[in-house]
């Protein structure tokens, strides 16, 4: 032992020298890089929903002009025609020319039922091909204009 008892009372510490407080503040070097970052990352996601926007702009012009078809009274097989037009030129923009243009037919049907999950266009495909092969439309309680035209709002929304 290096002490002794008697060294141990004579030995007097004194009290405890704490440093003073820190102040806190927002004018040291690393908040305004953490400023900084945020605004960046702030004009970044503004950047990419303008991009986005802008990318889709096909997709809302397409919706309009289903709507406007919608409130037209045009016979079902020109209704049914110019929806189709809107579609193919909708998967155009989306996807590769060589794959959509030369589409008809089931096959045309198949590519829009496989691009959006709920969606059944080959359940219309007499009513489909009378109106833009033969120019007729046959009138039956199995076509609901309704539903083709939700169906065809819902794929122009989701099909990329």
């Amino acid at each position: 032992m290096l002490f002794q008892d008697s060294q141990l009372n004579e030995l007097e510490l004194g009290s405890i020298l704490e440093p003073d407080p820190i102040p806190f503040s927002f004018d040291t070097l690393g908040w305004k890089i953490v400023f900084m970052v945020l605004v960046l990352l702030w004009l970044y996601t503004i950047y990419r929903l303008l991009i986005k926007y802008k990318h889709n702009k096909y997709k809302r012009d397409a919706i309009v002009e289903i709507k406007e078809l919608i409130k037209n009274d045009h016979p079902e097989s020109k209704f049914i025609t110019n929806v189709l037009l809107v579609l193919k030129r909708t998967a155009l923009q989306s996807y590769s020319r060589l794959d959509v243009a030369s589409l008809q037919g089931d096959d045309w049907l198949t590519f829009l039922d496989k691009k959006v999950s709920g969606i059944n266009f080959i359940k219309y495909k007499n009513h489909i091909s009378n109106a833009v092969y033969r120019d007729t439309f046959e009138p039956s309680t199995e076509f609901d204009k309704e539903e083709f035209s939700r169906m065809t709002i819902k794929w122009i929304k989701n099909h990329a």
